[in-house]
């Protein structure tokens, strides 16, 4: 069975965007962070976005970094790698392998995690990850040492146990990332 994990970026105070949308701070230059994206690239065969992320990642890889080795890596498996669209529209999907998913959310989660090939990431805005909570078999939060004070937060106040599965630091940019299980 395929997993379904959460990657996302947030600051210390829980934040994913800052209240307008900002995402200023997460513009780091860390080799591990970057070797950190290319691992989870490799490791997953498809990815979940928000119609909008889509919408905003398309245009940045498309026409991705090609100036170090890891950046073509990156480019090349974002390129690569089908990209799954939540959204309850039909937006136009250019930046493929896509397809749109939403119609039956639970159904077409269940299907995907069932169904053979790698690991299943999401890489969302903070109202995508919310919507995908409960289908989640792990996060994996990469936290920012950013306070904003203010903005989109990344989860909803609601209990949910979780079980830690271990940390990584990133010295360069004092990022650490943090992954839990949900206790179900």
């Amino acid at each position: 069975m395929r997993k379904l994990y959460l990657s996302i970026m947030m600051t210390l105070d829980g934040f994913a965007a800052g209240p307008d949308g900002q995402l200023d701070w997460i513009m780091v230059d860390d080799p591990e962070m970057a070797e950190l994206m290319a691992e989870q690239l490799r490791g997953i065969d498809a990815m979940i976005f928000g119609h909008t992320a889509y919408r905003d990642l398309a245009e940045y890889w498309m026409d991705g970094p090609t100036g170090k080795p890891v950046d073509r890596e990156h480019t090349r498996l974002m390129n690569s790698i089908t990209k799954l669209v939540l959204s309850r529209g039909d937006p136009e999907l250019h930046w493929t392998p896509a397809r749109r998913i939403g119609a039956d959310l639970a159904a077409e989660i269940g299907e995907l995690k069932a169904g053979s090939g790698k690991d299943i990431a999401v890489f969302a805005g903070a109202e995508t990850a919310r919507e995908l909570a409960s289908f989640v078999d792990e996060y994996r939060l990469l936290v920012y040492p950013v306070l904003l004070g203010a903005g989109r937060p990344v989860f909803r106040p609601a209990p949910e146990a979780l079980e830690f599965l271990g940390s990584r630091e990133f010295s360069a940019s004092g990022v650490v990332q943090l992954r839990y299980r949900p206790v179900r």
